[in-house]
């Protein structure tokens, strides 16, 4: 599936953590609620800023009107004082209005002092009371001087519900949606992929045949996912293996058993004990072959240093001292960072199947850069090129019939595995003029770390 380059060029920018993906979100969201709230303010915000809370534009308006009266002439101040009343707002000269003193409060005593302020030379006359006219409240202002009187009869601007509410919900709403947007990417991209995971490990017990599952999610969950899936490829590497051991077993130790039956109900020189001995080694032979390859399995024996040319020719002297047409040919230094007892193993089983179906058997060693490669070659049939992944496997066999010489196929397979754990290769080249030769590609200076794994 292709994606638009600005969508990958996004995939590529975005953290792959988790971690990395809290903080983008967090960092996001704070840049979206900062946006959204200089938006608000340009839309709900006057052109000019408003006053601080409090009783100012009340009390702005009742000093422009005393201002105002006081520049007129006397004459027509009434009039004048008539034409500012409005609804909540009342002047009048030289009259007070009916009132029932009130305790001062808070709103009264502020509109005092801001009046002294405003007007130092009315301080010590002016006087602002609180007084009750029929059900109404009111603010009742003198300024003795002029005579004018005022009557606020609605309550002073306290409050100016947009300005004084956005501060507080701002920030409440840009921390819900921080919230939520963290919470919706938790449940989604980490619980989701988890949930996944666990509904498949529930399932592994009984179902080990079942596709790999798909790396998705953060880096860790991936990991996480990537080595299920191995750890279930091992598991059902593991099974098959089980079951292709038991049936080869099963069918090879079916022929002597069906021999040894047979022996015991003819009776005479077939059941003689020599004769029943042969049949009784033979099986003996291939269990112990079968356990043999179960234990190299578990082969924990520590990586170390070694010179491969003393160990390969030890190999072939051993072989040579009993008869066998084994020789070495290679270099005179090779060392190589192994397990001398397990290569010893390999290149062993190499050697005897090379002398079962080619009588005489070449070792070659050499170097090559970070390399050992290691070389058995025989002058027998030769496998065919088809069949050579397949001799690799356990219990693998060309043909069936060789089981008679309590053979179980293992030794190409414990080759591979003790390969597998120096992480090196084995190939299969064809000898001239007949023949086959095997090839083991060594890793020559494997770290020590490295090496440690590989058990």
């Amino acid at each position: 599936m292709t994606s638009f380059p600005p969508l990958a060029a996004l995939r590529r920018v975005f953290p792959q953590t988790i971690f990395g993906q809290m903080v983008a979100i967090l960092v996001t969201s704070l840049l979206l609620t900062f946006c959204f709230v200089v938006l608000l303010l340009r839309a709900v915000r006057p052109a000019l800023p408003p006053l601080p809370v409090g009783p100012w534009p009340d009390t702005l308006a009742i000093e422009t009107a005393i201002r105002s009266l006081r520049a007129i002439p006397v004459s027509v101040r009434q009039q004048a004082a008539e034409g500012m009343s409005a609804a909540g707002f009342h002047f009048q000269l030289n009259k007070a209005f009916p009132c029932t003193p009130q305790p001062t409060d808070h709103e009264t005593g502020l509109v005092h002092r801001i009046l002294m302020h405003d007007f130092p030379d009315d301080a010590h006359s002016l006087s602002v009371v609180k007084c009750a006219s029929g059900d109404r409240i009111s603010t009742n202002i003198i300024f003795p001087r002029d005579g004018i009187h005022v009557s606020v009869i609605s309550n002073f601007n306290f409050h100016d519900v947009i300005h004084m509410t956005l501060p507080i919900t701002v920030p409440f709403l840009s921390l819900l949606v921080m919230t939520a947007a963290l919470s919706l990417w938790s449940v989604w991209r980490v619980n989701r992929p988890l949930s996944v995971l666990a509904r498949k490990a529930d399932t592994l017990g009984y179902d080990t045949t079942s596709p790999p599952l798909e790396e998705q999610g953060p880096r860790e969950v991936r990991r996480v996912i990537r080595a299920f899936n191995r750890m279930q490829s091992r598991i059902r590497l593991a099974a098959e293996e089980r079951t292709r051991m038991l049936m080869s077993i099963s069918h090879d130790l079916r022929t002597p058993l069906t021999r040894l039956s047979m022996r015991v109900e003819l009776g005479g020189e077939d059941a003689a004990p020599s004769v029943m001995r042969n049949d009784l080694s033979l099986m003996k032979q291939m269990l112990n072959g079968a356990l043999a390859f179960l234990n190299g399995q578990r082969e924990t024996e520590p990586f170390e240093t070694v010179e491969l040319r003393s160990l390969l020719e030890s190999l072939c002297e051993e072989f040579s001292s009993v008869g066998k047409q084994v020789s070495y040919e290679g270099e005179q230094e090779i060392t190589c960072f192994c397990q001398p007892v397990s290569i010893s193993r390999a290149v062993n089983n190499l050697i005897e199947n090379g002398l079962k179906y080619g009588k005489t058997v070449k070792v070659n060693a050499w170097s090559e850069t970070d390399e050992a490669i290691i070389e058995v070659q025989d002058a027998g049939p030769g496998i065919p090129d088809n069949m050579r992944l397949e001799m690799l496997q356990p219990f693998a066999r060309m043909d069936r019939a060789r089981s008679v010489d309590g053979s179980l196929g293992l030794g190409l397979s414990i080759v591979q595995d003790i390969m597998a754990r120096h992480h090196g290769i084995v190939s299969f080249h064809d000898a001239t003029p007949t023949g086959l030769i095997v090839r083991l590609t060594l890793p020559a200076n494997a770290p020590r770390s490295k090496g440690r794994r590989a058990t």
